[in-house]
């Protein structure tokens, strides 16, 4: 539902100047900003191919009637340090949601929908989700002490099961129970049959095992002037060339050199750096042929498929937060901000499951939490059916880490990788586009270098 929506991140189409480049980083998302700045600031001779009309990859800020809107990845925090750190670079402040520091949670349950405060629905959350979390008998901070090391043993205990496989044997029952599945849902956005338990250790920890710090992590601060003005402060920071509205095909090695077939131009370069999506790298062809590995790498796809949606309803809601537990079409809605003294919600919910056309659809939704309550407008982009991001965040299924992300990780030079989707930190956040796009651009440069 992101026609009409305009970006400060929609920039001029223009073709480049140039046919021949030291690097091609193809996809300007954070990954892809941050790895085209390093480069440039290191005297090389860059050019950006984005296969959208703007930048910003999946995060998306929509300007409609005077607000800003963040219909893609918004949230950032202190514990989340690339970002953090690129904020203070450019000087750019945090605001923050409401839903942060709520007052009132309400949960759908099977019963009906039960609202208490805050403090008493965050216990018993915080007492759920650590429990869940507790696989080591020390909250999660022997096994996952170090978060950003996947080794071979905690895949090996851990990579192997599914959300639902752990939840089932969680001795947890009432509001606890519905809390738990709830949250669990709405961080996998998938069923959480197909979602990997592992990833929620991950995030666990790196939330510094609470689930009210890791809430803080999730969803309470945003970058006051949007996640756009990142993205510009560092296209500018990059002086790279830039071509919007170009889709790469294929990527081909030439007599020793790499040649880049976009949608109505082809392009030469030493190297490339290669920032897209997961699950759409299957759609660029290599030549010659990547390994069967990398191949089967690229073909996997993780199991995000979340709804996210913005709705302008027609009262003030406070500071307040709904869950519902899966399979609920929502699995949690936060209110954001005020408006003329209204509230505006972020929606949440599982598997693409609510129609982001139909205004009435996502009043329905929202009146499972509050009754009577009518929806004045819903900003909403379809990540899902995006032919750009094909997904959300990342969260992979079972054994898939495992399978995967050690060869996605893997550079070949001099095709170099770099995506949120395979970080080692902050997997499917801003913080991890912009850690893998250092990672890509640092690898790249040592390999121009040493020619």
């Amino acid at each position: 539902m992101s026609r009409g929506l305009t970006s400060p991140a929609a920039l001029p189409a223009k073709g480049l100047p140039h046919d021949d480049y030291d690097v091609v980083v193809i996809g300007a998302g954070f990954a892809g900003l941050t790895a085209a700045r390093e480069l440039g600031l290191r005297g090389l001779r860059v050019a950006i191919i984005e296969a959208r009309d703007r930048i910003g990859g999946r995060t998306f800020t929509a300007e409609q009637d005077g607000q800003k809107f963040e219909v893609g990845g918004t949230w950032v925090h202190w514990g989340q340090p690339y970002v953090w750190n690129e904020l203070h670079r450019y000087g750019l402040e945090t605001t923050e949601s409401v839903s942060g520091t709520a007052d009132s949670i309400s949960l759908l349950t099977a019963e009906g929908l039960v609202t208490d405060s805050a403090q008493a629905m965050g216990n018993d959350l915080d007492a759920a989700l650590s429990a869940y979390c507790n696989v080591d008998g020390a909250n999660g901070r022997v096994a996952f002490a170090n978060p950003h090391v996947d080794s071979a043993s905690l895949l090996s205990d851990f990579d192997g099961q599914s959300l639902t496989d752990r939840f089932r044997e969680m001795p947890v029952s009432g509001r606890q129970r519905d809390l738990l599945l709830s949250f669990i849902s709405m961080n996998a956005a998938t069923d959480p049959a197909k979602g990997g338990l592992y990833d929620q250790l991950r995030w666990w920890a790196l939330g510094d095992y609470s689930a009210d710090s890791l809430l803080k992590r999730l969803g309470r601060y945003k970058i006051a002037k949007g996640t756009s003005a990142l993205a510009l402060a560092l296209l500018k920071d990059s002086n790279a060339d830039l071509a919007l509205a170009e889709p790469v095909s294929s990527v081909e090695m030439v007599d020793g050199k790499v040649r880049i077939q976009a949608k109505s131009f082809s392009v030469g370069c030493k190297a490339v750096v290669l920032a897209v999506p997961m699950n759409v790298l299957s759609d660029i062809d290599f030549v010659p042929k990547l390994p069967e590995a990398r191949s089967a790498a690229h073909r996997e796809r993780h199991v995000c498929a979340g709804t996210k949606f913005i709705a302008r309803v027609d009262r003030n809601v406070g500071a307040w937060v709904g869950f519902a537990p899966y399979p609920n079409p929502l699995t949690m809605v936060v209110a954001d901000r005020e408006v003329d003294g209204k509230s505006v919600l972020v929606g949440f919910g599982p598997d693409d499951a609510v129609d982001l056309q139909d205004i009435r659809v996502v009043e329905a939704e929202l009146r499972k939490f509050i009754p009577e309550i009518n929806v004045q407008e819903v900003v909403a982009h379809d990540w899902t059916h995006d032919p750009y991001a094909k997904g959300g965040w990342t969260w992979f299924s079972p054994n898939q880490t495992s399978r995967v992300l050690a060869t996605l990780q893997t550079q070949a030079p001099p095709l170099f990788f770099a995506s949120t989707d395979w970080a080692t930190g902050w997997r499917g956040f801003i913080d991890g586009a912009i850690e893998d796009g250092i990672r890509g651009a640092r690898d790249a440069l040592e390999f121009l270098r040493s020619q």
